[in-house]
């Protein structure tokens, strides 16, 4: 499913219109993005938590000249999905 898909699944539950909807979905998503920028944790109760983990450095190599190289630590968004969801998930349709 892509976001327009989402967008018409949730307009057609709803008594708003698509484009509400999307302009919802595009501010949750971003507050979202912001929040686990910012290092905070966002928990959506029966959905999963958002959060930002750091990698730590490693030794890589250059693929074109086998010359080591240092590959520096990142941020990177990670998710866990609440046990509500992995039930759902789990539970015969």
């Amino acid at each position: 499913m892509n976001r327009n898909q989402l967008v018409d699944r949730v307009a057609a539950r709803n008594t708003a219109s698509k484009a509400e909807v999307d302009r919802i979905i595009v501010s949750a998503l971003e507050e979202i993005i912001a929040a686990v920028r910012a290092g905070e944790t966002v928990t959506l109760i029966g959905f999963g938590t958002f959060k930002s983990v750091e990698s730590a450095p490693r030794m890589g190599r250059n693929p074109s000249t086998g010359e080591q190289i240092r590959i520096p630590s990142q941020r990177k968004p990670k998710f866990t999905p609440g046990v509500t969801f992995k039930e759902l998930l789990n539970e015969e349709l």
